[in-house]
Protein backbone atom coordinates (compact mmCIF):
# COMPACT_ATOMS: atom_id res chain seq x y z
CA UNK A 1 0.00 0.00 0.00
CA UNK A 2 1.00 3.65 -0.35
CA UNK A 3 2.01 3.57 -4.02
CA UNK A 4 -1.31 4.84 -5.37
CA UNK A 5 -2.25 7.56 -7.84
CA UNK A 6 -4.26 10.69 -7.07
CA UNK A 7 -6.94 12.12 -9.37
CA UNK A 8 -6.09 15.46 -10.98
CA UNK A 9 -9.33 17.34 -10.35
CA UNK A 10 -8.50 19.86 -13.10
CA UNK A 11 -5.21 21.62 -12.34
CA UNK A 12 -4.30 20.05 -9.00
CA UNK A 13 -1.02 18.35 -9.95
CA UNK A 14 0.70 20.95 -7.70
CA UNK A 15 -1.33 19.59 -4.74
CA UNK A 16 -0.94 15.90 -5.65
CA UNK A 17 2.88 16.03 -5.67
CA UNK A 18 2.91 17.60 -2.19
CA UNK A 19 0.53 14.94 -0.85
CA UNK A 20 2.63 12.15 -2.37
CA UNK A 21 5.78 13.61 -0.79
CA UNK A 22 4.23 14.00 2.68
CA UNK A 23 2.98 10.40 2.59
CA UNK A 24 6.70 9.36 2.69
CA UNK A 25 7.24 11.06 6.05
CA UNK A 26 6.70 8.12 8.40
CA UNK A 27 5.86 9.99 11.66
CA UNK A 28 3.26 12.17 9.88
CA UNK A 29 1.74 9.16 8.12
CA UNK A 30 1.68 7.10 11.32
CA UNK A 31 0.13 9.93 13.33
CA UNK A 32 -2.78 10.28 10.89
CA UNK A 33 -3.17 6.51 10.41
CA UNK A 34 -3.62 6.16 14.18
CA UNK A 35 -6.35 8.80 14.34
CA UNK A 36 -9.79 7.50 15.24
CA UNK A 37 -12.94 8.72 13.52
CA UNK A 38 -14.49 9.06 16.97
CA UNK A 39 -12.20 12.01 17.72
CA UNK A 40 -13.00 13.82 14.47
CA UNK A 41 -15.40 16.25 16.11
CA UNK A 42 -12.55 17.81 18.11
CA UNK A 43 -10.44 18.50 15.02
CA UNK A 44 -10.41 21.15 12.33
CA UNK A 45 -11.82 20.19 8.95
CA UNK A 46 -8.31 20.36 7.41
CA UNK A 47 -6.95 17.89 9.97
CA UNK A 48 -9.95 15.58 9.44
CA UNK A 49 -9.65 15.64 5.63
CA UNK A 50 -5.87 15.17 5.59
CA UNK A 51 -6.28 12.22 7.97
CA UNK A 52 -9.01 10.66 5.82
CA UNK A 53 -6.85 11.01 2.70
CA UNK A 54 -3.82 9.48 4.44
CA UNK A 55 -5.89 6.48 5.53
CA UNK A 56 -7.24 6.00 1.99
CA UNK A 57 -3.74 6.13 0.44
CA UNK A 58 -2.40 3.57 2.95
CA UNK A 59 -5.50 1.33 2.96
CA UNK A 60 -4.36 -2.23 2.17
CA UNK A 61 -7.86 -2.98 0.83
CA UNK A 62 -7.69 -0.21 -1.78
CA UNK A 63 -7.55 -2.36 -4.90
CA UNK A 64 -8.26 0.49 -7.33
CA UNK A 65 -4.74 1.88 -6.93
CA UNK A 66 -6.11 5.44 -6.95
CA UNK A 67 -7.62 7.95 -4.54
CA UNK A 68 -9.54 11.16 -5.16
CA UNK A 69 -8.49 14.20 -3.09
CA UNK A 70 -11.87 15.89 -3.79
CA UNK A 71 -13.02 16.30 -0.15
CA UNK A 72 -9.50 17.37 0.89
CA UNK A 73 -9.47 20.08 -1.81
CA UNK A 74 -12.88 21.36 -0.68
CA UNK A 75 -11.39 21.87 2.81
CA UNK A 76 -8.31 23.56 1.28
CA UNK A 77 -10.49 25.97 -0.71
CA UNK A 78 -12.32 27.02 2.45
CA UNK A 79 -9.32 27.15 4.83
CA UNK A 80 -7.09 29.04 2.37
CA UNK A 81 -9.91 31.45 1.43
CA UNK A 82 -9.57 30.26 -2.18
CA UNK A 83 -5.83 30.97 -2.36
CA UNK A 84 -5.32 27.41 -3.67
CA UNK A 85 -7.73 26.46 -6.42
CA UNK A 86 -8.82 23.33 -8.27
CA UNK A 87 -8.90 24.91 -11.72
CA UNK A 88 -5.73 27.05 -11.63
CA UNK A 89 -2.27 25.63 -11.13
CA UNK A 90 -0.47 26.80 -8.01
CA UNK A 91 3.05 26.57 -6.64
CA UNK A 92 3.82 23.31 -4.72
CA UNK A 93 6.30 25.17 -2.49
CA UNK A 94 3.70 27.75 -1.42
CA UNK A 95 1.06 25.03 -0.96
CA UNK A 96 3.41 22.82 1.11
CA UNK A 97 4.37 25.70 3.43
CA UNK A 98 0.73 26.74 3.85
CA UNK A 99 -0.35 23.13 4.53
CA UNK A 100 2.37 22.52 7.15
CA UNK A 101 1.64 25.78 8.97
CA UNK A 102 -2.14 25.12 8.86
CA UNK A 103 -1.87 21.55 10.14
CA UNK A 104 0.58 22.58 12.87
CA UNK A 105 -1.65 25.50 13.92
CA UNK A 106 -4.72 23.27 14.13
CA UNK A 107 -2.96 20.32 15.84
CA UNK A 108 -1.12 22.39 18.45
CA UNK A 109 -4.30 24.01 19.77
CA UNK A 110 -3.45 27.30 18.03
CA UNK A 111 -0.98 28.16 20.82
CA UNK A 112 2.17 30.09 20.02
CA UNK A 113 5.12 27.82 20.70
CA UNK A 114 2.87 24.73 20.70
CA UNK A 115 4.11 21.32 19.60
CA UNK A 116 2.72 19.02 16.94
CA UNK A 117 3.90 16.13 14.77
CA UNK A 118 4.52 18.74 12.05
CA UNK A 119 7.09 20.89 13.83
CA UNK A 120 8.66 17.84 15.50
CA UNK A 121 9.37 16.47 12.01
CA UNK A 122 10.20 19.53 9.93
CA UNK A 123 11.27 22.44 12.10
CA UNK A 124 14.94 23.37 12.21
CA UNK A 125 16.61 26.59 13.30
CA UNK A 126 18.87 29.11 11.60
CA UNK A 127 21.35 31.49 13.16
CA UNK A 128 21.16 34.72 11.15
CA UNK A 129 23.85 37.39 11.51
CA UNK A 130 23.30 40.88 10.10
CA UNK A 131 26.50 42.27 8.59
CA UNK A 132 27.53 45.95 8.56
CA UNK A 133 26.01 48.87 10.42
CA UNK A 134 27.68 50.73 13.27
CA UNK A 135 26.56 48.66 16.25
CA UNK A 136 27.37 44.98 16.62
CA UNK A 137 24.15 43.00 16.28
CA UNK A 138 23.79 39.66 18.07
CA UNK A 139 22.84 36.74 15.80
CA UNK A 140 19.12 35.99 15.65
CA UNK A 141 17.69 32.47 15.99
CA UNK A 142 14.97 31.82 13.42
CA UNK A 143 12.91 28.62 13.08
CA UNK A 144 12.47 27.23 9.56
CA UNK A 145 10.47 24.52 7.80
CA UNK A 146 12.40 24.76 4.55
CA UNK A 147 15.85 25.76 3.27
CA UNK A 148 15.63 27.86 0.08
CA UNK A 149 18.62 27.40 -2.23
CA UNK A 150 19.53 29.89 -4.97
CA UNK A 151 20.42 28.48 -8.38
CA UNK A 152 23.25 30.12 -10.31
CA UNK A 153 22.13 32.36 -13.16
CA UNK A 154 21.72 30.38 -16.37
CA UNK A 155 23.94 31.86 -19.12
CA UNK A 156 22.08 34.34 -21.32
CA UNK A 157 24.23 33.85 -24.40
CA UNK A 158 25.89 30.71 -25.70
CA UNK A 159 27.92 30.10 -28.80
CA UNK A 160 26.51 28.06 -31.68
CA UNK A 161 28.23 24.86 -30.57
CA UNK A 162 26.77 25.03 -27.05
CA UNK A 163 23.22 26.11 -27.78
CA UNK A 164 21.77 23.00 -26.12
CA UNK A 165 24.01 23.01 -23.06
CA UNK A 166 22.11 23.01 -19.77
CA UNK A 167 24.22 24.20 -16.83
CA UNK A 168 24.76 21.86 -13.88
CA UNK A 169 25.60 22.62 -10.27
CA UNK A 170 26.25 20.19 -7.39
CA UNK A 171 23.97 20.48 -4.37
CA UNK A 172 26.91 21.03 -1.99
CA UNK A 173 27.87 24.17 -3.93
CA UNK A 174 24.50 25.90 -3.45
CA UNK A 175 24.40 24.75 0.19
CA UNK A 176 27.28 27.19 0.83
CA UNK A 177 24.59 29.80 1.48
CA UNK A 178 24.42 28.24 4.97
CA UNK A 179 28.16 28.09 5.72
CA UNK A 180 27.95 30.97 8.22
CA UNK A 181 30.57 32.92 6.24
CA UNK A 182 29.06 33.84 2.87
CA UNK A 183 27.22 37.17 2.92
CA UNK A 184 23.87 37.49 1.14
CA UNK A 185 22.01 40.61 0.18
CA UNK A 186 18.46 40.32 1.54
CA UNK A 187 15.67 42.47 0.12
CA UNK A 188 14.96 45.27 2.65
CA UNK A 189 17.20 43.48 5.14
CA UNK A 190 20.80 44.41 4.30
CA UNK A 191 23.56 41.78 4.20
CA UNK A 192 23.18 38.60 6.23
CA UNK A 193 25.03 35.37 6.99
CA UNK A 194 23.20 32.11 7.64
CA UNK A 195 24.14 29.02 9.64
CA UNK A 196 22.02 26.01 10.63
CA UNK A 197 21.82 25.89 14.45
CA UNK A 198 19.37 22.96 14.70
CA UNK A 199 18.83 20.25 12.09
CA UNK A 200 15.31 18.92 11.50
CA UNK A 201 14.51 15.21 11.32
CA UNK A 202 13.11 15.83 7.83
CA UNK A 203 14.87 18.50 5.77
CA UNK A 204 12.80 20.23 3.08
CA UNK A 205 14.91 21.83 0.34
CA UNK A 206 13.47 24.34 -2.14
CA UNK A 207 15.43 25.01 -5.33
CA UNK A 208 14.46 28.54 -6.36
CA UNK A 209 13.80 27.75 -10.00
CA UNK A 210 11.23 30.44 -10.79
CA UNK A 211 11.67 34.21 -10.90
CA UNK A 212 8.48 36.26 -11.02
CA UNK A 213 8.10 39.88 -12.08
CA UNK A 214 5.16 42.02 -13.15
CA UNK A 215 5.10 40.65 -16.68
CA UNK A 216 6.08 36.98 -16.72
CA UNK A 217 7.58 34.03 -14.87
CA UNK A 218 11.07 32.92 -15.82
CA UNK A 219 12.38 29.39 -15.19
CA UNK A 220 15.99 28.54 -14.47
CA UNK A 221 16.78 25.20 -16.22
CA UNK A 222 19.96 24.47 -14.22
CA UNK A 223 20.26 20.81 -13.27
CA UNK A 224 21.19 20.27 -9.61
CA UNK A 225 23.22 17.10 -9.02
CA UNK A 226 22.49 15.52 -5.65
CA UNK A 227 22.93 12.21 -3.82
CA UNK A 228 19.87 10.02 -3.31
CA UNK A 229 21.55 8.44 -0.28
CA UNK A 230 24.09 9.59 2.29
CA UNK A 231 24.00 13.37 1.94
CA UNK A 232 26.49 14.16 4.73
CA UNK A 233 25.74 17.81 5.53
CA UNK A 234 28.73 18.15 7.86
CA UNK A 235 31.04 17.63 4.86
CA UNK A 236 29.71 20.84 3.29
CA UNK A 237 28.44 23.22 5.97
CA UNK A 238 28.94 23.64 9.73
CA UNK A 239 26.44 21.58 11.72
CA UNK A 240 25.45 22.12 15.37
CA UNK A 241 26.91 20.01 18.16
CA UNK A 242 24.87 17.41 19.97
CA UNK A 243 24.51 17.17 23.77
CA UNK A 244 27.86 15.30 23.92
CA UNK A 245 29.68 18.24 22.33
CA UNK A 246 30.32 16.32 19.09
CA UNK A 247 28.76 17.31 15.74
CA UNK A 248 25.12 16.19 15.64
CA UNK A 249 24.16 13.42 13.16
CA UNK A 250 23.77 15.04 9.75
CA UNK A 251 23.51 12.23 7.20
CA UNK A 252 20.30 12.42 5.15
CA UNK A 253 18.62 10.14 2.59
CA UNK A 254 16.19 11.46 -0.01
CA UNK A 255 12.58 10.26 0.38
CA UNK A 256 10.74 12.57 -2.06
CA UNK A 257 11.74 14.64 -5.09
CA UNK A 258 9.25 17.02 -6.75
CA UNK A 259 10.23 18.28 -10.19
CA UNK A 260 8.80 20.58 -12.83
CA UNK A 261 8.62 19.79 -16.56
CA UNK A 262 8.03 22.27 -19.36
CA UNK A 263 7.55 26.02 -19.51
CA UNK A 264 6.74 27.94 -16.31
CA UNK A 265 3.13 28.85 -17.15
CA UNK A 266 2.04 25.62 -18.85
CA UNK A 267 4.34 22.95 -17.40
CA UNK A 268 3.42 20.19 -14.98
CA UNK A 269 4.70 18.70 -11.74
CA UNK A 270 5.53 15.11 -10.86
CA UNK A 271 6.90 13.50 -7.72
CA UNK A 272 9.40 10.70 -7.29
CA UNK A 273 8.96 8.99 -3.94
CA UNK A 274 10.82 6.28 -2.03
CA UNK A 275 8.65 3.35 -0.94
CA UNK A 276 10.29 1.92 2.16
CA UNK A 277 8.26 -1.32 2.13
CA UNK A 278 9.92 -2.62 -1.05
CA UNK A 279 12.97 -0.33 -1.26
CA UNK A 280 11.94 1.01 -4.67
CA UNK A 281 11.44 4.49 -6.14
CA UNK A 282 8.18 5.39 -7.87
CA UNK A 283 7.36 8.26 -10.18
CA UNK A 284 3.86 9.60 -9.53
CA UNK A 285 2.07 11.93 -11.89
CA UNK A 286 -1.56 12.17 -10.87
CA UNK A 287 -3.09 8.71 -11.56
CA UNK A 288 0.07 7.25 -13.11
CA UNK A 289 2.51 5.44 -10.80
CA UNK A 290 5.63 3.90 -12.37
CA UNK A 291 8.65 2.23 -10.79
CA UNK A 292 11.90 4.05 -11.61
CA UNK A 293 15.58 3.51 -10.89
CA UNK A 294 17.36 5.76 -8.36
CA UNK A 295 19.58 6.96 -11.25
CA UNK A 296 16.47 8.38 -12.95
CA UNK A 297 15.54 10.41 -9.86
CA UNK A 298 18.63 12.62 -10.23
CA UNK A 299 18.01 13.42 -13.91
CA UNK A 300 15.23 15.89 -13.15
CA UNK A 301 14.70 19.64 -12.77
CA UNK A 302 14.18 19.22 -9.03
CA UNK A 303 12.09 21.87 -7.32
CA UNK A 304 11.28 20.53 -3.84
CA UNK A 305 12.96 17.71 -1.95
CA UNK A 306 12.44 15.99 1.40
CA UNK A 307 15.46 14.36 3.04
CA UNK A 308 15.23 12.08 6.10
CA UNK A 309 17.89 12.21 8.82
CA UNK A 310 19.59 8.86 9.34
CA UNK A 311 20.18 7.74 12.93
CA UNK A 312 23.79 6.97 13.76
CA UNK A 313 24.65 3.27 13.88
CA UNK A 314 24.46 2.16 17.49
CA UNK A 315 22.03 4.93 18.52
CA UNK A 316 18.65 4.13 20.05
CA UNK A 317 16.76 5.13 16.87
CA UNK A 318 18.96 3.15 14.49
CA UNK A 319 16.82 0.04 14.72
CA UNK A 320 13.48 1.88 14.57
Amino acid sequence: TGDVGLNNLKATDYVNVVLQALMRVSPVRNFFLAQKAAHAGNQSLMVQRFGELTRKVWNSRNFKGQVSPHEFMQAVLAASKRRFLVDAQGDPMEFLMWLLHTLHHDLSGKKKGGKSVINRCFQGELEVTTVGGDAAVAPEKMPFYMLALDLPQAPLFQDVMEKNTIPQVPLYQILQKFDGETEYEVLRGGRKKFKVSRLPRYLIVHHKRFTRNNFFVEKNPTIVTFPVKNLQLSDHIPVPNGPDGKPAPSKYNLVANICHDGKPEVGSYRAMVYHRADGNWYETQDLTVTEVLPQQVVLTECYLQIYELQPEVGSAGAAA
